[in-house]
């Protein structure tokens, strides 16, 4: 029999559970990884998802539309404006050489003359109102020359006003201002610097005509210049005649138009109130001159009393001094302020 030899133990195996076990933990913390990243991606597209639903919630912004600049416009030079002038209407300028003759005159001609009864007088007087004084001296000088008692009515803003003034007291010459106002065709016919229109408010129209008559120192009346617009308004003249009513002021309706309502309002303000008669020198010709003062002489004899309007022309001074001893034979030269007075009474 042979003999066994020792035997040998058989090696120590390691238990397959552990083994196994180490497997399930692997597994398990992949699992738990898979789980993470799977929630944490499931978060950034829940976040993703609301973030693009609030944007796509929000309105629309409507274009913002920018206003177009305005265009760059050089200043214009602002005159000195005149008191209380209205902002709405086109103010004349005064005439770089002043001259009366750059003064347009109204191109309709003029209405004829009203009949009057003739009052109870002593005498004819007859007064001869030279109309535009203020812008030419040397003829203005020429007038005063006659040594007659004539009435000048002078422009507001005349160049010369106050010298022309001053030599008509030494020379018995009655002053009046010849107020500008609005004719019918402006703007084509300028009544120029001191106007009065119609498109004036009440304040501005006083305002404006009290600067004038300011302007005209020892001013007795008034008269218009040109007007035909104006004088046709009831409401504006008895807004002018209410002024010269506190100054105690007369008015002299130069009648350049047909459609004058300036003896209606001065009846019923009580105004001391006349009409001019005879125009002497809306042409200008010796021969027509002549015949004016002729008819102005006979207007005078019929109704006892006559105004006439004249202009510093050289034809109606030299007209006139060449007819002062008809004149003088005939009526009464006198101020207009003596014609009104008749014509009041």
């Amino acid at each position: 029999m042979a003999k066994k030899g020792p035997v040998k133990p058989k090696p120590k195996t390691k238990p397959k559970v552990r083994k196994s076990r180490k497997k399930a933990g692997t597994t398990q913390r992949q699992l738990m990884k898979i789980a993470a990243g799977l929630g944490l991606l499931v978060c950034i597209v829940i976040t993703a998802a609301l973030l693009a639903n609030r944007i796509l919630s929000r309105p629309t912004p409507s274009p913002v539309t920018r206003p177009k600049p305005e265009p760059v416009t050089k200043p214009v030079p602002v005159k000195k404006p005149v008191p209380a002038a209205p902002t709405t209407h086109p103010k004349p300028v005064s005439p770089a050489v002043p001259d009366y003759e750059a003064f347009h005159r109204e191109t309709v001609p003029p209405p004829s003359p009203i009949t009057r009864i003739k009052p109870v007088t002593n005498g004819i007087p007859v007064a001869i109102i030279i109309d535009d004084i203020g812008y030419d001296r040397k003829m203005a000088e020429g007038f005063l020359a006659l040594s007659v008692p004539l009435t000048f009515s002078v422009l507001p803003e005349g160049t010369f006003n106050r010298r022309i003034i001053a030599e008509a007291r030494d020379k018995d010459v009655e002053i009046m201002l010849h107020l500008p106002m609005e004719p019918a065709n402006y703007p084509a016919v300028n009544p120029g610097p001191g106007a009065l229109f119609a498109s004036m408010t009440p304040d501005e129209l006083i305002a404006q005509l009290n600067a004038d008559l300011d302007s005209v120192p020892g001013v007795k009346g008034v008269n218009n210049h040109m007007g035909s617009k104006l004088t046709a308004s009831s409401e504006q003249m008895r807004q002018v005649f209410t002024i010269l009513k506190k100054r105690g002021l007369f008015f002299v309706d130069s009648r350049t138009s047909a459609d004058t309502r300036c003896r209606p309002s001065a009846e019923l303000l009580k105004l001391p109130f006349a009409e001019r008669d005879v125009f002497i020198d809306h042409e200008q010709t010796p021969e027509f001159v002549r015949k004016q003062l002729k008819l102005l002489i006979k207007r005078a004899k019929a109704q006892g009393y006559a105004i006439g309007i004249a202009h510093p022309h050289s034809v109606t001074l030299k007209v006139l001094r060449e007819m002062l001893p008809e004149l003088k034979n005939a009526v009464f030269l006198t101020h207009a302020s003596r014609v009104v007075a008749f014509q009041e009474g």
